[in-house]
């Protein structure tokens, strides 16, 4: 594969991509469980940032449904018409307060709205008179008469172009007042029921739309003000065709329910809620979708030598022949076989095999070796403990060594059973191997300053991005730049130090990301950071008793500041929120009012810990809150209690990383 400078998966957001997504979008493999295209009833769309919200809304809107680059536009797409409305955060929050009355920035925002979705019903015309569509062309917009419109203000003119000009005008004349509420004088403000006199008269003169609905879809509706989501919650509840409002948002943003009147908003009643997220929980995995994405892109690379095993018609299909030719065992095994050789991984056995032989990681291991055995006070020889041939169990031994009850007579023998291939602890059910081998590769790995290949691969990638397609994009996008950049021949796969550099890079790119996010977006990255280098010392223990924790648990109730907080980093997707269904000590239930919290995989190779969701350690209400939300001089304290609790010193230069800390608090 000859990688160009121009990387077709350096665009990772779909508002890279433009408003036409027609030649980019692939379906999702759940998309026939969303209905969303013959729905009549409101939708609410939830999921984190990057589950693929904004791309989905895209899809579904006229840009896309009736682009140009589609040739196979009939009567029946006209039935649904979408109309894209994503909220200018900063705009909206222009309109209150300033000496105004409430009212007044109601009906100003009202009047906001049906500008802008005047002028995308307009916009849906003209696409489809541009489409392949035969029934509607540029000529019929001529004779369309909307003069009746002029009952709401007798400076709108009846000519469709004329109109499109005129609510241009009048929005940037909107837009000015905004600014000058003092100097310049009010507009005539249009309520919402204009939309609906302009869609009558579209449906009633043009036969073509004589069955049509348009569908507003309003992207990142939680930047919206209390009483403007109130009024919106107002449309929604009364949407009845042929204008029907939709809603996306991340999730736990759904928080106002209330109309301008009494009523509020019911589930069920009112709309249907679609978690994106949720549909990777069962027989659909992310890891197809991720992939058919993948290869997609690769396609555009200019003399792409990888073979693609996906059919393009397909992923722009939404027929139930379609999806189910993609959900098939052989369209999966075939596709996943495809990325795991585009970007192959190294086995943990590979890996364990080439410390071995590697004399700085052997040096390390080494050292792990003797401090393990000197804690016995055993003679033992290290080299005893050394099989070459047997690489995986002897990397996990220095851990098992520094645990009580495990001494180096028990190693022995239980060496000597595996290599006689007898029933042994380290691949019976005690599970040596199984349980510690990838955190002890951690352990070896992590002073050294060298990229872990444990970070490398497809399924290690799916496992970092967590259903997130931009975190996704962003690793392999990485990892094809430094494969560029360190060679120049034709490839057919990445190599393991290109995505294991690119992990780390995306991770470090991602977390320093974290400060952007909203008005807590500091105390996020605090957040972040505290917690991380929390688990990164978890990680740094030499038994590895407890290896691979990531996530926690708190045994109590939060103080409103820190649950605030937290919050707000499950909205923002830097934790992940799981009700627990498996507790401690092998006792398994439901407990539904337990939950536990992840940090983002995307944040992992960064402190150098797992991805992998694991093992889960328990904290107390006033620990979680001193990693949340403390003083920097709590945490170092905290810290450094635990440390010693789990006999370990910090080391200084790491402790530099409290630099940073401080830096970010000083933030908010």
């Amino acid at each position: 594969m000859n990688i160009r400078q121009e990387n077709p998966l350096a665009q990772n957001r779909a508002e890279e991509l433009g408003f036409d997504i027609w030649e980019e979008f692939v379906i999702p493999p759940f998309y026939d469980n969303l209905d969303l295209l013959t729905a009549r009833k409101p939708r609410v769309i939830v999921g984190g940032r990057g589950c693929g919200k904004t791309s989905l809304l895209r899809f579904l809107c006229h840009q896309t449904q009736f682009s140009p680059k589609r040739i196979d536009i009939t009567q029946d797409d006209l039935k649904h018409i979408g109309l894209y409305w994503k909220i200018d955060t900063q705009f909206a929050k222009q309109l209150s307060k300033r000496g105004l009355e409430n009212e007044i920035w109601e009906k100003a925002f009202e009047h906001m709205a049906t500008l802008l979705i005047s002028q995308e019903v307009l916009k849906s015309i003209e696409s489809i008179s541009n489409s392949s569509f035969v029934g509607f062309d540029q000529s019929e917009l001529e004779k369309l008469d909307l003069s009746i419109l002029d009952s709401f203000n007798k400076a709108i003119p009846g000519n469709f172009m004329k109109l499109r000009t005129f609510l241009r005008r009048e929005f940037n004349a909107f837009q000015t007042w905004v600014g000058s509420i003092r100097q310049i004088e009010q507009p005539v403000f249009l309520p919402k029921i204009f939309v609906n006199e302009l869609l009558s008269e579209l449906i009633q003169q043009v036969a073509v739309f004589k069955n049509s609905n348009f569908f507003v879809y309003i992207d990142e509706y939680e930047n919206l003000l209390e009483e403007q989501q109130k009024l919106i919650n107002t449309w929604l509840k009364h949407s009845e065709i042929p204008l029907v409002f939709n809603l996306a948002m991340k999730r736990n943003s759904f928080v106002e329910k209330q109309t301008i009147g009494k009523e509020q908003l019911s589930e069920i009643h009112d709309y249907r809620e679609y978690d994106l997220e949720s549909y990777y929980e069962g027989a659909i995995s992310f890891d197809l979708f991720a992939a058919e994405i993948l290869f997609l892109r690769l396609m555009k690379i200019e003399n792409n030598v990888v073979d693609s095993p996906i059919s393009i018609n397909d992923l722009r299909s939404s027929s139930s022949e379609s999806l189910n030719r993609r959900r098939s065992p052989e369209y999966k095994s075939r596709v996943l076989k495809a990325a795991n050789n585009f970007l192959p991984s190294m086995s943990l056995e590979l890996i364990a095999k080439e410390i071995l032989e590697d004399s700085v990681l052997r040096n390390r291991h080494e050292a792990l070796l003797k401090q393990s055995l000197q804690s016995q006070s055993k003679t033992t020889r290290p080299e005893r403990l050394v099989l070459h041939n047997q690489p995986a169990a002897t990397i996990i031994i220095p851990s098992l060594l520094s645990r009580k009850g495990v001494n180096v007579d028990d190693i022995l023998l239980e060496l000597q059973k595996l290599e006689n291939g007898q029933k042994n602890k380290f691949t019976g059910n005690t599970g040596w191997l199984h349980n510690n081998l990838f955190g002890c590769i951690l352990l070896i790995y992590e002073p050294l300053g060298r990229t872990c290949p444990l970070y490398a691969g497809f399924d290690s990638f799916c496992l970092l991005s967590k259903t997130n397609l931009r975190h996704f994009l962003e690793l392999c996008f990485k990892s094809i730049t430094n494969e560029r950049l360190s060679s120049s021949s034709n490839l057919r796969q990445i190599s393991v130090k290109s995505q294991a550099d690119a992990a780390k890079q995306a991770s470090a790119s991602f977390l320093k990301e974290v400060k952007s996010f909203g008005n807590f977006g500091n105390k996020l990255h605090t957040m972040v950071l505290r917690l991380g280098t929390y688990f990164k010392y978890a990680q740094k223990r030499i038994a590895q008793s407890e290896p691979e924790q990531n996530h926690f648990s708190i045994k109590g109730i939060l103080n409103s500041d820190a649950q605030s907080l937290l919050q707000e980093a499950i909205t923002w997707s830097v934790f992940y929120e799981n009700k627990i269904t498996k507790q401690k000590g092998g006792k398994s239930k439901l407990e539904t009012e337990d939950f536990e919290y992840v940090l983002n995989p995307i944040y992992a190779p960064y402190f150098h810990i797992s991805y992998r969701k694991k093992r889960r350690i328990d904290l107390q209400p006033n620990q979680i809150e001193t990693i949340i939300c403390g003083s920097f001089e709590d945490f170092e304290s905290f810290l450094r209690v635990t440390l010693k609790k789990w006999n370990m010193m910090p080391i200084s230069d790491e402790l530099n990383l409290f630099s940073n800390l401080t830096h970010s608090e000083h933030g908010n």
